[in-house]
């Protein structure tokens, strides 16, 4: 299933590999799932209008150029680049006039997969870019393999699969569509706002003060820092105070209350809620099962 050599502008779409699968309810509800999967060459005839039905279909730009239109707004996909298109949206896909697109492409489905699409596509744009190609191209190559192979564990490979394939789109984000001034890890606009969440967990910190930091409105600062870090300011905090907590919880004989007090938490009720949301543990019952000693096998 090697890239195509020609150039040659194509009239017609040639489709090279075309897989259907149906998956199970179960699978559906605690695995990724792969309905359709693909590779061709996007001819001169090529306009695919997708209706409004579940799922999203993500490409990889083998070669030629296309655009991708989400509602009513065109993005251009260049090789290297993946396009997700959120099937809930209004949308179409073409090739670039006398440019024979050829791509490999997946249909799929799974949990939470709206919020992933939020979460990469928060510039604005569906198409992410900066990605490991040679990568991306060998799990699209697997993902046909399964789907040819149809062995009993499919379901499962399919979801590994796509789980690695959202991998490399996150490893690519920072580099698809960077922000002015992006350092090596987060945007030098972020640098003085992020510090001071770091070094002042504890304090009572505004969004509005950290926005002025960043020399920000409020919902630029939040835009901005959502697509250098993948989550909001209160969220990125929050976190930072529960990695603060555990340290705590496995280093001092500190109460409950005395901890929720040092993480900025002043009040004990609001910190176990978060402390159990984010790691499905109380602060005690965490405290205990990370100070037991494993039992060594004899």
């Amino acid at each position: 299933m090697d890239a195509i050599e020609s150039t040659t502008v194509t009239q017609q779409t040639k489709i090279l590999v075309s897989l259907f699968h149906t998956p199970t309810e179960a699978s559906r509800k605690i695995f990724y799932s792969v309905f359709r999967a693909g590779h061709l060459v996007a001819g001169l005839d090529y306009k695919q209008v997708h209706p409004n039905y579940p799922g999203h279909k993500l490409l990889l730009c083998l070669k030629g150029n296309g655009f991708i239109q989400v509602n009513g707004r065109s993005f251009p996909v260049a090789p290297g680049q993946v396009g997700w298109i959120f099937n809930h949206h209004a949308n179409t896909h073409w090739p670039e006039k006398g440019s024979p697109w050829e791509m490999y492409w997946i249909r799929m489905d799974g949990p939470y997969t709206g919020e992933i699409y939020n979460t990469l596509t928060t510039s604005g744009s569906p198409v992410i870019g900066g990605v490991d190609t040679k990568a991306a191209a060998a799990i699209f190559r697997r993902i046909f393999k399964i789907m040819k192979n149809r062995s009993a564990a499919m379901e499962a490979a399919l979801h590994a699969e796509v789980a690695s394939l959202i991998g490399q789109l996150f490893l690519a984000r920072h580099s698809a569509n960077p922000l002015p001034g992006e350092t090596e890890t987060y945007p030098k606009s972020l640098h003085k706002a992020i510090e001071t969440m770091r070094q002042y967990y504890d304090k009572p910190l505004r969004i509005n003060e950290l926005a002025k930091m960043s020399n920000m409105s409020v919902s630029r600062f939040f835009r901005c820092f959502k697509a250098a870090t993948g989550t909001s300011p209160i969220d990125w905090l929050k976190r930072e105070r529960i990695n603060q907590a555990k340290r705590l919880l496995l280093e001092t004989d500190d109460a409950i209350a005395e901890i929720a007090d040092q993480t900025g938490y002043y009040d004990q009720f609001y910190f176990s809620r978060d402390f159990k949301k984010m790691t499905q543990l109380s602060p005690s019952a965490y405290r205990k099962r990370e100070r037991t000693p494993a039992m060594s096998i004899k």
